[in-house]
């Protein structure tokens, strides 16, 4: 059974541009997905090609799936430490991929400067990323080093700046904190796109000189398509069931607490756990699925009572003037990982030109903008980025240990 959550609550009233389809009607490209990703390609391809006529179209309402579902950060990086980055993808790599994230924020800015009216919370607190052991304080260490070295504006603590609990942290000032399903609307509303929500896609078909995107609603025609589904691409094609795993990430949201605490975005325990306060003093705290690893994978985003405890118990014990704090909203959404924790784009074999650029590793809104760009991009030259294309994995071994969420 689906939650309702925060975002999903507060974002208020939109009514997205759509038209009714026509079998005479062929769209220059149709992206199958309105998440970030998705949302973030139809911006950038109404960028580069403005005379395109775009559409999106999703199974659910824009924000249903899992950037509608997430904690609101705009972290750089991935979810692992950079010297484990480093350490498995090889410096270079490491550096290439920290980039992007770092030239996503960029972009999500600049947008905003040339969109003052969108409204979507945006908080440039920057964000904290907290050691819970002295082994960890020490990656932390390294990987500030190692940031610093490639260019990166990151800041070592040698110690718990919150005075919480935890042992060194590293504070990045150009993180930031978002309401993401504002976000995505905004994104959408400033591409022009025709909007198709509760569409489900069940396939996508040759048609003539177009494709066919088969739906029970109505088909829709395009010249391309590109597949931005994330965690549920595994259950579209075949081809992603080895590629792309369903994970589901659990967070609450308190009641108001009465003065403010904390100021960034907080990312602890490995990315296990995160928190935040936001704008209007509430806690948000999400993760814990470490000790639940097993019961975690799939796509039921139903809460569970377990890891709910768990993120009680984290909160109780390095927040305990919160612990009397009504909770007011529990949820649950299912993250798309990958077998080395980045992202995937390319081609569906024997479908030209059905492009995917899918499973952002829990990091949608950290790759947002820049992964959309470079999507668009292969949209319109056939060549999808080296950093994500897709045939790397039948070459590359599982980046070594749990992954977070």
């Amino acid at each position: 059974m689906a939650s309702t959550s925060f975002w999903q609550a507060t974002a208020g009233d939109w009514r997205p541009p759509a038209e009714r389809p026509s079998p005479n009607r062929v769209f220059d490209c149709l992206i199958v997905g309105s998440g970030m990703v998705g949302a973030s390609v139809a911006y950038a391809l109404a960028q580069e090609k403005p005379a395109w006529k775009l559409a999106v179209a999703d199974r659910r309402q824009v924000g249903g799936g899992a950037t509608g579902r997430n904690a609101g950060f705009l972290l750089a990086g991935t979810a692992e430490h950079y010297a484990v980055s480093v350490a498995e993808r090889g410096r270079a790599t490491a550096r290439e991929v920290f980039a992007v994230t770092v030239a996503s924020h960029r972009r999500i800015r600049d947008f905003l400067a040339r969109h003052p009216a969108a409204s979507c919370d945006y908080w440039p607190c920057g964000s904290l990323t907290l050691a819970g052991t002295p082994d960890e304080a020490e990656t932390l260490a390294q990987s500030a080093a190692l940031l610093r070295e490639d260019g990166f504006d990151v800041t070592f603590i040698p110690h718990d700046p919150l005075g919480r609990g935890f042992r060194a942290a590293i504070r990045n000032a150009h993180d930031a904190g978002v309401h993401p399903v504002k976000l995505i609307r905004a994104l959408l509303a400033a591409s022009g796109a025709a909007v198709f929500e509760h569409w489900p896609i069940t396939g996508v078909e040759a048609a003539g000189n177009a494709l066919l995107a088969r739906s029970a609603r109505g088909e829709l025609r395009a010249e391309r398509i590109l597949l931005a589904l994330n965690g549920e691409a595994g259950g579209f094609d075949g081809f992603f069931a080895d590629k792309v795993f369903p994970v589901r990430g659990q967070i609450l949201v308190t009641a108001p607490y009465a003065r403010r605490l904390l100021s960034e975005v907080v990312y602890a325990n490995q990315g296990y756990e995160y928190f935040r306060q936001l704008p209007d003093r509430r806690f948000l705290f999400g993760g814990g699925r470490r000790a639940f690893a097993k019961t975690e994978i799939g796509a039921d985003e139903t809460p569970t009572a377990a890891v709910q405890g768990f993120l009680e118990a984290f909160r109780d014990r390095h927040f305990p003037e919160l612990a009397d704090l009504p909770i007011e909203r529990r949820w649950a959404g299912t993250m798309g990982f990958t077998r080395d924790g980045l992202p995937l784009m390319g081609r569906l074999p024997g479908r030209a030109p059905a492009w995917f650029s899918i499973a952002c590793h829990g990091h949608g809104l950290g790759f947002g903008l820049e992964a959309g760009r470079l999507a668009a991009r292969m949209v319109i030259t056939g060549n999808p980025p080296p950093l994500f294309d897709a045939r790397r994995l039948d070459a590359t071994a599982t980046v070594s240990g749990e992954l977070p969420g």
